[in-house]
């Protein structure tokens, strides 16, 4: 199994959020969905709000992590994403997502209301950014 296994490291301006090996690893990219396995031509993608999904081989439960946005850069062997922010599924506050989510759609609301394109667009964010939280937390 080792064989097939490459490293992933996902680094925000926090730190390290995870260094392990792992034998797929699904992400979404500005361009679309994408799989990487050991030897995969290298590249170099933009990453869109979303999760990104581990699998560590057939007996093992998946890595969910919530990127928000960020590079993944290939070489066909280590596997480097950087991002402004990455949480672990299981380390996200919940409370705090679900607060960040409302206080958003206020946002949005208010920004049409005096139709504020650029106050829109980053409440538009701030809203996606909340949605991903809470589905990576819930497993959804």
């Amino acid at each position: 199994m080792a064989e097939s296994t490459f490293n992933v490291t996902i680094v925000t301006p926090d730190g390290t959020v995870y260094d392990e090996p792992a034998t797929l690893l699904v992400m979404k990219t500005t361009e679309g969905q994408m799989g990487l396995m050991k030897n995969h031509q290298p590249i170099i993608a933009s990453l869109a709000i979303d999760e990104l999904r581990l699998k560590h081989g057939n007996d093992t439960e998946d890595t969910v992590i919530a990127v928000n946005g960020g590079f993944i850069d290939f070489n066909g062997q280590n596997a480097t994403v950087v991002a402004g922010s990455a949480e672990l599924a299981n380390a996200i506050d919940v409370a705090r997502a679900q607060s960040a989510k409302k206080r958003a759609e206020k946002q949005i609301a208010h920004a049409k209301q005096v139709h504020n394109a650029d106050e829109l667009a980053r409440a538009e964010v701030h809203l996606a950014r909340a949605i991903n939280r809470l589905r990576v937390s819930s497993g959804k």
